[in-house]
């Protein structure tokens, strides 16, 4: 897997958030939403999130690319995951 474009800390780590939920919405009946709620919220703040708004076909697109990934975690895959981006 190819990480040299994923933000990475002072030492070089990977910096990756915990998923603690996700919701999704239907904009306008012509494109999707998709809220990531990510880290541990601290006491009194609304938990941190990403929220991304894309077409049906981006959805799909992500959606097979988390099959995948899950695949590939569980053994069930064809072949290795790789990171890839749309």
């Amino acid at each position: 897997m190819d990480f040299e474009s994923w933000d990475k800390d002072e030492a070089g780590r990977l910096k990756v958030w915990p998923l603690q939920a996700f919701t999704t919405a239907v904009f306008d009946g012509a494109t999707g939403g998709v809220r990531l709620e990510v880290g541990v919220p601290k006491p009194g703040k609304p938990s941190p999130a990403v929220q991304v708004a894309m077409p049906p076909d981006l959805l799909r697109a992500l959606a097979a690319a988390l099959l995948e990934v899950a695949d590939a975690i569980e053994g069930t895959a064809a072949g290795p995951a790789e990171a890839k981006s749309n």
